[in-house]
C-alpha cells in the first residue's frame, strides 16, 4: 500500500524545490489564477443591435449610427419572383448618418443570390465586423438585379461596442 507523505513533508519538499528552481515552483495555481485575473475581460456587449430595412435598386442603410457593430446574422428575403443578386457594404455618405443618401461603399462587402420568393440566412459566429466610415456606422444594402415587382428585405442582428 502507497503512503503519502504527511503535509510537513511535503512543506519541506517544496521548500527545497523552491530553492532549487524559484518561488512559483510549487504554486502553479496561484500564478495561473494571478495570469487570469490579469486578462479578463467582459464578453458580453453592452448595446445589441436589430434592424429590417426593405431595398430595392438604389442603395439604402440602417445601423446604430456610432460605435462598431458586429453582424452576427444577417437574413435576406426576397419578395419578387426571381432570384436577386443582393450587395451588402459599408456605405459612406456625403453627409448626415444611416438612412441619408449613399455616395459610396467601404469594406465589409459582399454579394449574394436570394433566390425567388426565398429567405436566406447568414450567421456569423465570429461577427462580421463593420467599423465607422467617416464617422458613421451603417449596413447598406442593394438589389443589383431587375426586379418584377418585388423588394428584398433584410434582418441585421449584432452588437455594439
Amino acid at each position: 500500500m502507497t503512503r503519502f507523505p504527511t503535509l510537513p513533508v511535503r512543506a519541506a519538499f517544496c521548500a527545497g524545490i523552491a530553492l532549487l528552481v524559484g518561488s512559483m515552483a510549487c504554486a502553479p495555481a496561484q500564478a495561473a489564477g494571478g495570469i487570469k485575473a490579469a486578462y479578463v475581460e467582459p464578453v458580453i456587449p453592452s448595446h445589441t443591435f436589430s434592424g429590417r430595412i426593405t431595398a430595392f435598386n438604389t442603395p439604402v442603410s440602417i445601423g446604430p449610427g456610432t460605435g462598431v457593430l458586429g453582424v452576427s446574422s444577417l437574413t435576406l428575403t426576397n419578395f419578387d419572383s426571381g432570384p436577386q443578386q443582393v450587395f451588402l457594404f459599408a456605405p459612406v455618405f456625403g453627409s448626415g448618418s444611416c438612412g441619408s443618401p449613399v455616395i459610396g461603399g467601404s469594406d465589409p462587402t459582399m454579394q449574394v443570390i436570394v433566390q425567388g420568393y426565398s429567405t436566406l440566412h447568414l450567421t456569423f459566429p465570429s461577427p462580421l465586423v463593420f467599423n465607422p466610415v467617416n464617422g458613421v456606422t451603417c449596413v447598406a444594402v442593394e438589389v443589383t438585379t431587375i426586379l418584377h415587382g418585388g423588394s428584398v428585405e433584410l434582418d441585421v442582428n449584432g452588437v455594439v461596442n
